[in-house]
């Protein structure tokens, strides 16, 4: 039988779920959405009054998809005080959801290969990326990819090839994100201005039609900023690294999302963080429609959030690695260059964004003296919403483009 070519991080293997050992677990604080054959499936297959009991007021139904309700801590309905799984141990794990089954592996077919990885909304996969202090490692094998993976892999056709000529960069764009991402010699905010360096150009020889061009240019890129590291360095000398910009952007456009959660609380003890809502009516040219329109204040001491951002380079001292392994691995787990609708600048802008919400949160979360648990502990809370929420996906593509967030000079005050 023809083996399948995969591509995928040398830690997948490794990966197996930890169940009720998981502090911050995948059953809480998201929506876990079943088919309606799932949920028939399930129906028919139930046979103790105990799991019934629960399963008569565990969904709820939106636009064809079974939803199970979250608890009043936010967590699964099935999930019981030993942190399992009762559908599980009810009707066994080939009867779950497909998503409950998939998670944390996000799959990707290209032309005729596969790409698997690993969500750092999972403590666990974020455990086994703590561990790579060379940085990490991506690897192709031959094998025989499970089926349920091959059936729910995003497809990336040769059809849709001839449709969007930048895919046929798909590889060379990965080469550039590790070539540049990882390259130790300038500190992790500088590797994002970097990468923004050579997405910008590599937009413009797509834009005229220079494809082939491509990957001898990220070859030459990766050499330069590799052989003249002094006379980059120089360049971000110059640069502003104060955070205000970025505190404001994530406070305005991301800090919703935690509403009354313990990461609003820590930016409330942090930096005196303040946030209002305020509905106001706004009429259109319908004169007789009247809108209700949305105003968000925030405030913060930004004193507070410099020292905050010290505290937290000193935390990662020795450690470094931990953030360039979460953050290229939840890049390469969400497609990067090819995660948001647009061509390459935009999905390096979303990446830029997305960064800069890691670092607000975790360095306004995290102490001198925090541990490993609570740096996993907040990698998996901000992931699951900057990486796993459509609703957020298509928010920040409605805010790269209405915003100014769109030109390099504004990206690097976000990143750096």
């Amino acid at each position: 039988m023809k083996k399948d070519i995969v591509l995928q991080p040398s830690i997948y293997d490794d990966f197996a779920c930890i169940g009720s050992e998981c502090k911050n677990d995948c059953c809480h604080g998201w929506n876990i959405d079943f088919t309606k054959e799932e949920f028939k499936n399930v129906k028919r297959k139930m046979h103790t009054d105990e799991f019934k009991s629960v399963f008569e007021d565990a969904f709820y139904f939106d636009k064809g998809k079974c939803i199970i309700k979250l608890d009043e801590k936010k967590r699964c309905k099935f999930l019981n005080d030993d942190g399992l799984c009762k559908m599980y141990i009810e009707v066994g794990h080939e009867n779950m959801s497909v998503t409950c089954k998939i998670f944390p592996r996000m799959l990707s077919k290209y032309v005729n290969s596969y790409e698997r990885f690993l969500s750092i909304a999972c403590e666990k996969v974020v455990d086994l990326l703590l561990e790579q202090e060379d940085g990490l490692q991506v690897e192709v094998k031959e094998m025989e990819l499970p089926k349920l993976e091959k059936s729910k892999s995003i497809l990336f056709s040769g059809l849709a090839l001839e449709k969007n000529p930048r895919l046929q960069l798909w590889g060379d764009m990965k080469i550039l994100m590790l070539g540049v991402l990882q390259n130790r010699a300038y500190d992790f905010g500088e590797r994002m201005v970097l990468l923004g360096l050579a997405a910008q150009k590599i937009e413009k020889m797509c834009d005229d039609k220079q494809f082939d061009a491509v990957p001898a240019y990220i070859q030459d890129f990766i050499e330069d900023i590799d052989k003249n590291v002094d006379s980059y360095k120089q360049n971000f000398t110059r640069m502003t690294r104060d955070g205000k910009k970025r505190a404001s952007q994530v406070s305005i456009y991301h800090m919703s999302r935690w509403q009354g959660s313990e990461i609003e609380q820590k930016l409330k003890e942090k930096i005196d963080y303040k946030s209002g809502y305020e509905f106001t009516p706004e009429t259109g040219e319908d004169k007789t429609k009247v809108e209700m329109k949305l105003n968000f204040s925030t405030e913060y001491n930004n004193a507070k959030y410099q020292q905050a951002l010290d505290d937290f380079q000193e935390f990662l001292k020795g450690k470094e690695h931990w953030l360039e392994n979460v953050m290229i691995e939840g890049f390469l787990a969400a497609r990067g260059f090819y995660r948001v609708t647009g061509g390459f600048w935009r999905n390096y802008c979303a990446m830029a964004v997305t960064y800069s919400v890691f670092l607000f949160v975790l360095s306004c979360c995290l102490e001198k003296d925090s541990t490993k648990e609570d740096f996993k502990k907040y990698v998996t809370e901000i992931a699951r919403s900057m990486f796993h929420n459509e609703e957020h996906t298509k928010a920040l593509e409605e805010h790269l483009k209405e915003t100014e967030s769109d030109t390099l000079a504004h990206v690097a005050i976000l990143v750096l």
